[in-house]
C-alpha cells in the first residue's frame, strides 16, 4: 500500500478541460486529501473534477456531473482541504483556478 504525495501542480488560469493534465491518475483504488493554496493577495476561484475510469474523453469541456467544486471562491492568501476523495483505478482528478494563483497538492493512500 503506497502512501504519500500523489500529485502537485500550479496550473495556469482558466477552466480545466479533459485535455488538462490530471493532477492524479489513479493506478489502484486511491483515497486522497486535496489541499489548495491561494498564493496571492486576491481571491481566486477553483474547479475540481473527478473523472471516472470509464470516461476516456481526452478533449473538450468537462461534463458538469464530474465537478465536486465549481467556481469555489478561495480567499486571498488562504488554503482549503477537501478530504475523502476516492478514485477507482484509472480515474482522474483534474483541477484548475480562474486566475492561476492556486497550487494543488493531492496526498493519500493506494489500496
Amino acid at each position: 500500500m503506497a502512501s504519500g504525495i500523489k500529485g502537485s501542480s500550479k496550473p495556469s488560469g482558466g477552466t480545466p478541460t479533459y485535455a488538462t493534465t490530471a493532477l492524479v491518475t489513479a493506478t489502484a483504488t486511491t483515497t486522497l486529501i486535496l489541499a489548495v493554496c491561494n498564493q496571492t493577495a486576491a481571491a481566486d476561484t477553483i474547479k475540481v473534477a473527478v473523472i471516472p475510469a470509464s470516461v476516456s474523453t481526452s478533449s473538450g469541456a468537462i461534463a458538469d456531473q464530474y465537478y465536486i467544486e465549481f467556481d469555489f471562491s478561495l480567499g486571498a492568501n488562504t488554503s482549503f482541504e477537501r478530504t475523502g476523495i476516492t478514485l477507482e483505478s484509472g480515474a482522474r482528478l483534474i483541477v484548475g483556478s480562474g486566475a492561476g494563483s492556486c497550487s494543488f497538492v493531492a496526498y493519500g493512500l493506494e489500496s
